[in-house]
């Protein structure tokens, strides 16, 4: 499972690494965030007349629904059942995005029995990566407005990973995004991608327990505290 990550990089930053076109008509303007959670709005990567940023709602809500709050309880999809579960078929074959970020949260047993401890797992070289997604777009009848939402695949954990949870973030390399982001039909080749990335990728360290309030926000949410895990 993957519940909340952090994109703490700025915009221009973005572009570089996913060399996509800023859409002047868009309202949407990424800033760094250090504590994404479900029903926020983030940015997420298409293609279509060539690679847009855009800003969707986390929490998929599929084109066919009739109440949104099902969006709630589709912030992650597993990777083994998407292609063919309802809720995520049509999205698979033909909306599947990337989901920029720089580090994902998880919890463990606190020493001393005292709650739970957040930990903050990041690439080792510390940079941007994506996470496999895939996006909607749902007509509001009341309002008679579009809403663009999306949901982040998640796959077995690697060895390292096996540690803090048994599920992962499906993340993707820079070879394997260009794919993923393809009008491609091969399904066997898009599952193929949908693995738990090498162990030797990551890091992990605790942080405060300010990330359990998604009221929270700031970079405290991914600095270390003294253990490296």
């Amino acid at each position: 499972m993957c519940g909340r990550y952090a994109l703490a990089q700025e915009h221009e930053a973005l572009k570089i690494r996913f060399g996509f076109i800023d859409d002047p008509s868009s309202s949407f303007h990424p800033t760094p965030r250090y504590n994404i959670a479900p029903s926020q709005m983030a940015p997420v990567i298409t293609r279509g007349t060539g690679i847009k940023l855009r800003g969707m709602k986390w929490g998929l809500i599929p084109h066919w629904a009739k109440d949104p709050s099902i969006g709630a309880s589709l912030i992650n999809a597993r990777s083994e059942t998407a292609p063919d579960k309802p809720s995520f078929r049509d999205a698979f074959k033909s909306k599947r995005c990337l989901i920029p970020a720089t580090g994902f949260f998880e919890w463990t047993p606190a020493k001393g029995g005292e709650g739970k401890q957040p930990i903050f797992v990041r690439t080792r070289n510390q940079g941007i990566f994506s996470f496999a997604g895939l996006w909607s777009a749902w007509k509001d009848p009341a309002r008679n407005e579009e809403i663009l939402t999306y949901t982040i695949l998640t796959t077995e954990p690697n060895d390292f990973m096996k540690a803090y949870h048994n599920r992962m973030p499906v993340i993707l390399s820079t070879e394997s995004e260009k794919v993923w982001l393809s009008d491609t039909s091969d399904m066997k080749a898009l599952r193929d991608f949908l693995v738990s990335c090498p162990s030797d990728l990551l890091e992990a360290f605790p942080v405060s327990k300010l990330v359990n309030s998604p009221r929270n926000d700031s970079p405290t949410c991914i600095e270390p505290l003294p253990q490296i895990l």
